[in-house]
C-alpha cells in the first residue's frame, strides 16, 4: 500500500505572519511529521484526521489565516526516495551505537543535529572531537595509518582505502553503511563470500616529512594505481596530495 508522508505545521504569530521561511506565514520546522500507509492522499488525509481528532486544511487564503491554526502538507513516498525512506529506518550511532531514527530528530525541537551518523547533537560533537583528536595522532606519528585492499574475487576488481580505525572496523563500516555508489551496490548485492579484504601497508611516516596528511594520500595514490582501480577497480577518484580542508574528514571515507 502506498505510504504519505504529511506535515503539521502551526500558524506565526500575528506580529510575525509572512515572516516565516520563503515569505511563509507558517512556522518552520514543522511541529510534527510522519507517515501513515492508505490508497490514496485522500484516504491518507482522513487517517491523520482521525488520529488527532480534528480537521486539517490543505491550502489556507491569507484572507482566512486567523481561522485556522494548523496546516496540513501531504505527500506520496515514491518507491525510489531512499532520502525520504531512511528517514524512518532504525539507524546506529556511530558515536554510542544507540539506534536511532532521523525523523525522531525531527520532530525534537530541542535536537539539532539531524543527520544519519548520529543519535543526538552531543553525539555528533564527540564523534567530531574524537575524529579531530584522531587525526591529530596519526599526523603526530602515534596512531599508525593503514592502507587497505578489498577485492571481489569473481571479477578481481579492488577497491584501495586509507584509515587509522581498527582496520576489521573500517571493514564492517563498509558492509553496514554502505552508500548509493557502485562499489557499496556491488558489495550489497553479493555475498560476502565474494570478498577478500586484506592489510596492504601499515604507513610510516617519516619524521621530517612537512606533510604527513599528504604523504599518507601517497601511499593510497600508489596503491590505487598500482591495482589500477580507477580504471578497473572500484575507486572514482585518486586522493590528492595536500590535506584535506577538514582533514579529520580524510580518514572517514564516507564514500568510496
Amino acid at each position: 500500500m502506498p505510504e504519505f508522508y504529511y506535515q503539521i505545521k502551526g500558524r506565526l504569530p500575528d506580529d510575525q505572519l509572512g515572516m516565516g521561511a520563503f515569505n511563509s506565514n507558517w512556522e518552520w520546522p514543522p511541529l510534527f511529521s510522519d507517515k501513515v500507509e492508505a490508497p490514496n492522499k485522500k484516504a491518507a488525509k482522513l487517517l491523520i484526521e482521525e488520529e488527532y481528532g480534528r480537521q486539517f486544511p490543505l491550502r489556507v487564503l491569507t484572507k482566512d489565516l486567523k481561522n485556522h491554526a494548523f496546516l496540513l502538507s501531504i505527500s506520496e513516498i515514491l518507491p525510489e526516495d531512499d532520502v525520504m525512506r531512511r528517514r524512518f529506518a532504525f539507524l546506529d550511532c556511530k558515536e554510542c551505537t544507540a539506534r536511532f531514527r532521523i525523523i525522531d530528530k525531527f520532530n525534537n525541537p530541542a535536537e539539532r543535529d539531524t543527520g544519519p551518523d548520529f543519535c543526538s547533537q552531543s553525539c555528533a560533537e564527540e564523534g567530531r572531537l574524537r575524529r579531530i583528536k584522531d587525526y591529530d595522532l596519526v599526523c603526530s606519528g602515534k596512531l599508525p595509518a593503514v592502507i587497505y585492499l578489498i577485492r571481489q574475487l569473481s571479477t578481481g576488481k579492488c577497491y584501495v582505502g586509507q584509515t587509522i580505525r581498527p582496520i576489521t572496523l573500517r571493514w564492517w563500516q563498509h558492509l553496514t553503511y554502505p552508500s548509493e555508489s557502485k562499489f557499496h551496490q556491488v558489495i550489497k548485492s553479493t555475498p560476502l563470500t565474494d570478498w577478500q579484504f586484506q592489510a596492504l601497508e601499515t604507513i610510516a611516516l617519516p619524521d621530517d616529512h612537512p606533510n604527513k596528511a599528504a604523504y599518507i594520500n601517497d601511499r593510497e595514490r600508489h596503491w590505487i594505481l598500482h591495482f589500477d582501480c580507477i580504471a578497473n577497480g572500484y575507486n572514482t577518484v585518486l586522493p590528492s596530495g595536500a590535506a584535506s580542508a577538514e582533514p579529520e574528514l580524510e580518514f572517514d571515507l564516507p564514500e568510496p
